[in-house]
């Protein structure tokens, strides 16, 4: 596999490397030197000091021939322009970018950008190792409205109606034993069941109190 690594952060040198010793063909691109030093030694790939989504700085790497590219530097504005030049430009087959602000992880939904998010994947699973139930931001569209994806834990089972009257959340989709259906106001919503609703931000918590608590 032929992988562009956009971005020498912690990240982006320990995946370079981890790549690189797995026989895969890596190309580096920072624009820091100081950053690229991490990668002294054992790296076996190809390291490349310039602008990150500068056109030729890409194709010297060899974007041409690319398999996938990951954008994982620190600054949002950059991956999402490496990630657009690679997908609209170059059309890099696969383009995974790191969020690094997650309220912001809505303008790459938006762009259709593959991306993932290592603060809330980072707060997810300690909430998980610590047994804390909570409401899983989707994306943030605007306004302070949310979508929201929740396993529903209450006991006593509840109409997407009465979601709705209690907490102005609006469940559009219910997966119910493993299959996806488009809610009514009538669907009823049970223990095990997961939800997917957008809602207002200061309403998660009534959200979460209504859908997680143990009657």
């Amino acid at each position: 596999m032929y992988v562009i690594i956009v971005g020498c952060e912690l990240l982006g040198s320990r995946i370079a490397k981890e790549m690189a010793n797995l026989n895969n063909d890596v190309v580096v691109i920072e624009r820091s030197e100081s950053k690229l030093e991490t990668l002294t030694g054992d790296f076996n790939g190809m390291i490349l000091h310039g602008i990150e989504f500068d056109q030729d700085n890409l194709v010297q790497a060899g974007i041409e021939k690319a398999d996938v590219i990951l954008a994982l530097t620190d600054d949002d504005n950059i991956n999402i322009t490496v990630s657009l030049v690679a997908s609209k430009v170059f059309n890099v087959k696969r383009v995974i970018s790191q969020v690094i602000d997650p309220s912001r992880r809505y303008l790459y939904e938006l762009l259709d950008i593959e991306s993932f998010c290592p603060t809330n994947m980072g707060v997810n699973s300690l909430l998980s190792k610590l047994d804390i139930n909570q409401v899983d931001q989707l994306a943030q569209i605007s306004s302070g409205i949310e979508l929201t994806r929740i396993v529903v834990e209450r006991n006593i089972s509840i109409s997407v109606r009465e979601v709705y009257v209690q907490t102005n959340a609006l469940i559009s989709i219910l997966i119910h034993n493993g299959i996806s259906s488009i809610c009514k106001e009538d669907t009823i919503v049970t223990k095990g069941d997961m939800i997917v609703c957008s809602n207002h931000l200061r309403d998660r918590k009534k959200l979460t109190e209504l859908l997680v608590q143990e009657d």
